[in-house]
């Protein structure tokens, strides 16, 4: 009985995988239109909707779109697949009604009857983005952040301006283009000092031509802050887990100094002020072993550690990536910028002094910047990624000797892999701790 069972539900297994085959039949042609979709329900969303309906049953159904005009008189089209129960539908500049047209498409082109629907939308998509943005100064740099809860592309034009060394007003413009849930862009410009007040300006646009208002969001003066010199700072070695406290007490932390030497890497060169761009060696390499430097104890998360040679209030810090060693003269591509072998996301520490604990700062994520030519990953990768050691607040940490950089994962996988294994230079900017 189980054996007729198996060899019937396989025969009806078969029968439905040819049936639906049949569905992509090549050269199938008639010209039959499908039945109208059933309109269910909509519910609102900024500058859209969603409409839920009930498919038609025609066997050679391929899509449902639906399609309305625009305040420019231009068609908007949208479609899923037979799969699916409802259709997003986006891009109203107003709350005002809007009539979309709902409609059945088969496999051979013909339409169904088009399905009027009205919705009214939530507000425009851009003018929710638009409201969500602000502007924080930083460490002789700013910050824009905005919020896409609908995940939808926006171009995103800030304009700002200072007066530059010479007292001439300098003007800068750039569009930021992302679908990202939350984004934080910082603007490093060399020109930017503590003693010249930014004006901010933003505007958005979506994908659909729509544009929010100018948005003016002030007036900043950044903060001021200066490279630690790296001259005097030291690393432990390989497994190294003590530090000397401020009362020159020997205190082992529990947590090792990872492994940096392999293949042609090696630890030092994090700190050397030399930052590797392909024609030479100038990273280090955990080679897998980055905890401990014993291949059973596996990569990540490995610590690097620094001795700053004196106390210092941190502020934020620079990191580079290892592009590559590719022996050649000149860049030659993309190389292993934001991917490869490099870290994505990072932990920040400091020791304590009080507790005489490693005491948490904060959690970084490189953003990985979306389809960018070559030349831009390379000038991204060469120009180094930024945090602040408080983000949201931007501040000065606490009096500190020691530094920790915990590399938590690497890019690839979606941030989830564990071959992190190079870092070409790390870099921390604060000031010194006067009295401690």
């Amino acid at each position: 009985m189980k054996i007729y069972i198996s060899i019937l539900a396989a025969i009806l297994l078969g029968f439905g995988a040819c049936k639906e085959n049949e569905r992509f039949e090549i050269g199938y042609s008639d010209d039959i239109p499908p039945a109208t979709p059933q309109f269910v329900r909509y519910k609102p969303t900024y500058g859209g909707a969603r409409i839920f309906y009930t498919q038609p049953n025609d066997k050679d159904l391929l899509s449902i779109d639906a399609t309305y005009i625009n305040k420019k008189g231009k068609e908007m089209w949208f479609s899923v697949s037979y799969y699916e129960n409802y259709i997003d539908v986006y891009g109203f500049d107003t709350e005002e009604p809007y009539t979309i047209q709902l409609f059945a498409v088969d496999r051979a082109g013909n339409r169904s009857e088009k399905v009027p629907v009205v919705v009214e939308p939530l507000e425009p998509a851009v003018k929710q983005v638009a409201s969500t943005v602000y502007c924080i100064a930083g460490f002789s740099s700013f910050y824009i952040n905005w919020e896409n809860g609908l995940m939808q592309s926006m171009n995103i034009f800030l304009d700002y301006s200072y007066q530059n060394a010479e007292g001439q007003l300098q003007e800068s413009h750039i569009i930021y283009t992302s679908r990202e849930a939350e984004e934080r862009r910082f603007i490093r410009d060399p020109g930017l000092s503590v003693t010249a007040p930014v004006s901010v300006k933003v505007r958005v646009e979506d994908e659909f031509g729509n544009t929010s208002n100018t948005l003016d969001l002030g007036t900043i003066t950044l903060l001021e802050d200066l490279k630690i010199p790296k001259d005097i700072w030291q690393i432990p070695g390989t497994n190294d887990s003590t530090i000397i406290n401020r009362d020159g007490e020997v205190v082992n932390t529990g947590v090792p100094m990872g492994f940096f030497n392999g293949l042609e890497g090696r630890d030092y060169m994090a700190i050397d002020d030399i930052v590797s761009d392909g024609t030479f060696v100038n990273f280090t390499h955990a080679y897998g072993w980055g905890r401990t430097g014993n291949s059973r104890d596996g990569n990540m998360p490995w610590n690097y550690i620094i001795d700053l040679g004196d106390y210092y209030e941190l502020s934020r810090i620079v990191t580079h990536q290892r592009y590559r060693h590719t022996g050649a003269n000149e860049y030659s591509g993309r190389e292993d910028y934001y991917r490869g072998e490099n870290v994505g996301i990072y932990a920040m520490w400091r020791w304590d002094e009080e507790t005489q604990q490693w005491d948490s700062i904060t959690t970084h994520k490189i953003t990985f910047p979306v389809d960018l030519p070559d030349r831009q990953y390379r000038i991204l990768g060469r120009q180094g990624d930024m945090a602040y050691m408080y983000p949201e607040s931007p501040k000065f940490t606490k009096p500190t000797r020691w530094f920790r950089y915990e590399a938590i994962a690497g890019f690839n996988d979606n941030y989830k892999s564990l071959n992190g294994n190079c870092l070409s230079e790390i870099t921390l900017y604060g000031r010194k701790s006067e009295g401690y």
